[in-house]
Parts: structure tokens; C-alpha cells; sequence
């Protein structure tokens, strides 16, 4: 959501989403296939770790077919939009939402056979991606983000876009 809001998109057809239907998983196969129909370019995923999970061993795919895809991690340890919901519309009762185990994604892509980098622990991070989004082949970048940062705007369940809530508060917005 944050990408689909901020990114500076240039040309049609640069964004492939889900729609923000909560198709977990969507980002790393459609980043794929959007390599193999264009292999002179290279693709970004920008996916939250929850979404990764859903089908990580499509890494190995990846690499396999060294597609040019970098996959640019979005990790807060959560299902981010879920534990969001759980706060603000739940009473803060949060449920399977949080990740104890907290996955070292940096090592499970280098095990898959695809270069990867955490730009929490590097000196220069900017360069560090840089380098992760020029190199040939897959990559995949390691992006630490706040547990509890939310996307904004949204709509609460069972509403409609005129009961979309900002992120100065928890009223709605009107359109």
C-alpha cells in the first residue's frame, strides 16, 4: 500500500498489485513472471514479510531462472495489515499476528542461492541498496521497519471509501 501511494511511477503498466484485496503472497510470483516477460528489465517487489512467507521457496525459482528481481523487504515481524485491524478496530486483542520466531529472511534468500543484505546492520545503506538494485540477477534486501508502523489511509472492514480513516486520527474522512 505504501508503494502503490508513494512510488514515482513513470509509465502505465509499472505497478502489478493485488489490488489490496489481502492477496498475501501476490508480490514475489507476479515479480517473477513480470521478469520472464521482460528480461531486459529489472523488477522490484516491494513486499512485507508476512507476504513473503506465503511462498518463499519461490526463491529458489529465482534464482534458478536468475531472473532479475529484487525483492525489497518491507520487515516488521508482523502481519502487518492484520495486526493494524487488531488495533485499531479489535481493542489492541492481538492474535497470531506477531512473529516470535522472527525469521532471518538475509539467510533464508543466500540459501535459496540469491544475494541478499540487511540495511539495518550496514554502515551505508543507501549504497548498500544501490549496489542490491544494479547487480544482475535476484536480490533480496532486507528492509527493518517500526512493529507497529501503519498504512494509511484505509478502510475499516465492512466500510466504504467515504468511511476511509486517515493517520492524524481515528475518525473518518470525508470525501
Amino acid at each position: 500500500m505504501w508503494v502503490a501511494q508513494a512510488y514515482p511511477f513513470s509509465r502505465p503498466r509499472q505497478c502489478l498489485t493485488s489490488g489490496g484485496l489481502g492477496t498475501m503472497g501476490f508480490g514475489l510470483p507476479a515479480a517473477i513472471g513480470a521478469a520472464l516477460a521482460q528480461p531486459h528489465r529489472t523488477v522490484v517487489c516491494f513486499s512485507g514479510d508476512g507476504s513473503l512467507l506465503m511462498n518463499l521457496q519461490e526463491l529458489a525459482t529465482a534464482a534458478e531462472e536468475e531472473v532479475a528481481v529484487k525483492v525489497v523487504l518491507l520487515n516488521n515481524a508482523h502481519l502487518g495489515l492484520v495486526r493494524q485491524q487488531q488495533q485499531l478496530f479489535y481493542g489492541g486483542r492481538y492474535c497470531a499476528s506477531r512473529f516470535h520466531a522472527e525469521p532471518d529472511f538475509v539467510a533464508i534468500a543466500r540459501g535459496f542461492g540469491v544475494p541478499a543484505c540487511d540495511l539495518g546492520t550496514v554502515t551505508d545503506p543507501l549504497a548498500s541498496l544501490a549496489q542490491a538494485l544494479h547487480a544482475p540477477g535476484p536480490c533480496l534486501v532486507n528492509v527493518p521497519i517500526h512493529a507497529h508502523a501503519n498504512v494509511y489511509p484505509m478502510v475499516p472492514p465492512g466500510g466504504a471509501n467515504r468511511d476511509m480513516i486517515d493517520g492524524g486520527s481515528h475518525d473518518a474522512m470525508q470525501l
